[in-house]
């Protein structure tokens, strides 16, 4: 009788070390980890704003965008005027209004405020240490009544991996296997940098297209896929 147990709590134990080396697992995400690693989401786009917390301000829209810009700026630049002119230095005019700017927000209570904004990603290498994948990434651009903006994130971690549920896992090995792209979006948090908050600029593609680039110091990044609504 002994033996028979014996036999099947070993028969048992044999059977769950075989799932756990078979079975994909998630790596743990927890709060000491980097803000680079993190879990890979799937949500609808309006979903977004579930992983935004109360005290964060989501500047996901064109509309959060002007208002947010139109409580620390005041006012939109004129941008025909911004322009060089004969016998102008090169960015002269911009720099100038650059240089203002810079002054008329100092100790704006905006600049102590987290906002969260979000770029584009592609997932690329696996990574099995982390179960995760690397990501590819570039800014979104929106058309705004201010100009076009282009959020740029300050102090980037060296390693961004995505994490995604084991259900997930090795459907998206399968499509990077196939060659075929997976597309994330890439959820910052963190608030502007108080020396140089906004760049104004003219677009290298359009030079009379004028862009506002607000610089934000990275506090966390999330990711997620988006599902259909």
């Amino acid at each position: 009788m002994h033996r028979r147990w014996v036999i099947h709590q070993w028969t048992y134990l044999v059977f769950w070390l075989f799932l756990l080396a078979t079975s994909p697992i998630q790596a743990q995400v927890t709060s000491h980890s980097p803000i680079g690693i993190g879990n890979l989401h799937s949500l609808s786009p309006p979903q977004a704003h579930t992983l935004i917390p109360a005290h964060v301000r989501p500047l996901l829209s064109p509309h959060d965008q002007e208002s947010f810009l139109h409580e620390l700026e005041g006012e939109a630049p004129d941008w025909s005027r911004l322009h060089d002119q004969p016998n102008e230095e090169l960015g002269e005019r911009l720099f100038a209004f650059n240089r203002k700017r810079d002054q008329a927000r100092q100790g704006h209570v905006l600049l102590n405020q987290q906002i969260a904004f979000l770029w584009s990603g592609l997932l690329r290498q696996y990574v099995p240490e982390h179960q995760g994948f690397t990501i590819a990434m570039g800014p979104d651009f929106t058309k705004t009544d201010w100009g076009v903006v282009r959020f740029k994130p300050a102090g980037l971690p060296q390693e961004m991996i995505a994490i995604p549920s084991p259900d997930l896992h090795n459907f998206l090995q399968q499509q990077l296997a196939q060659g075929n792209k997976v597309e994330i979006k890439i959820l910052f948090t963190g608030r502007l940098i108080p020396d140089e908050s906004i760049i104004y600029a003219f677009s290298h593609d359009d030079p009379n297209q004028g862009m506002i680039m607000p610089v934000v110091q990275m506090e966390a990044i999330q990711y997620f896929l988006q599902s259909p609504e």
